[in-house]
């Protein structure tokens, strides 16, 4: 009989303990979700941050490679060549001037 008693103590006792670690995981998860929700955002931000520095490098070389070309063309243009464009140009601003523009009825 002592046997039983000390077994049903025993399950008692362990019922008890598993009923509490249930309750302190219960207690624990608002906590837990906050914290993890709170490391996703960080996550997310800084996740953010570099797709905007890697765009904004990105802009960057674009830019430069532009100017370089544009530079590049100034510099390799000969001097009849800007002559045979400006002459072009005036044509188009004189053509432009007098064209009256087009009108519907």
């Amino acid at each position: 009989m002592a046997v039983e008693e000390n077994s049903s103590e025993i399950v008692k006792e362990m019922a008890e303990s598993v009923a509490a670690t249930n309750l302190k995981s219960l207690a624990d998860a608002p906590a837990f979700y906050n914290n993890l929700a709170y490391g996703n955002a960080i996550s997310h931000q800084q996740l953010m941050n570099n797709i905007m520095a890697s765009g904004f490098q990105s802009l960057l070389a674009i830019n430069q490679a532009a100017t370089a070309k544009a530079i590049e063309s100034l510099i390799s243009t000969q001097p009849s060549e800007g002559a045979v464009d400006v002459a072009g140009a005036q044509q188009l601003m004189k053509g432009a001037q007098t064209t009256p523009p087009v009108t519907h009825g």
